[in-house]
């Protein structure tokens, strides 16, 4: 599944600004990436459960596989923004207004604890479908915001 952008600063469906960038390892659209900084080759890789907020950048718009120099469009994420996400879990009302991480590139990690490490990338406000007995997880979203904060650890 994918992460799907919902709207910004209450206007339904605006189009999101798109930036071009070096991506390397095998990226999906509309899977989240994060960047990756090495001494000669500063680039995007898939993000995953050790993403955090000084290096997550947004959602890519396309595929790219094994290669450190092909250009791809990403969707910075910035504040605002809302974004629908597939789960790892089962939601339930505890798990909203609080912090998750990433499972892996596709699929927040959704929990009824507050993910206070630099981890905590995902803030979460509803539910993108109504919560009933027997709902799987391969079915079950949340909506919510992104936390990027490139450079600083003060949040």
């Amino acid at each position: 599944m994918t992460v799907k952008y919902v709207r910004q600063r209450g206007v339904i469906q605006t189009t999101p600004f798109i930036v071009r960038v070096y991506g390397s390892g095998t990226i999906y659209p509309g899977s989240v990436v994060e960047f990756h900084r090495t001494t000669n080759n500063n680039r995007v890789e898939p993000a995953s459960s050790g993403t955090t907020y000084t290096n997550i950048l947004g959602i890519s718009l396309d595929y790219i596989q094994g290669a450190s120099d092909a250009l791809i469009k990403v969707v910075p994420f910035a504040q605002g923004q809302l974004w629908e996400v597939d789960c790892a879990n089962i939601g339930n009302t505890n798990q909203l207004f609080i912090r998750h991480a990433l499972t892996n590139s596709n699929t927040v990690n959704n929990s009824s604890t507050n993910v206070n490490a630099a981890t905590g990338v995902f803030v979460a406000y509803a539910f993108a479908k109504t919560v009933y007995a027997g709902l799987s997880t391969s079915t079950f979203k949340l909506l919510g915001e992104f936390i990027r904060s490139p450079g600083s650890y003060s949040l």
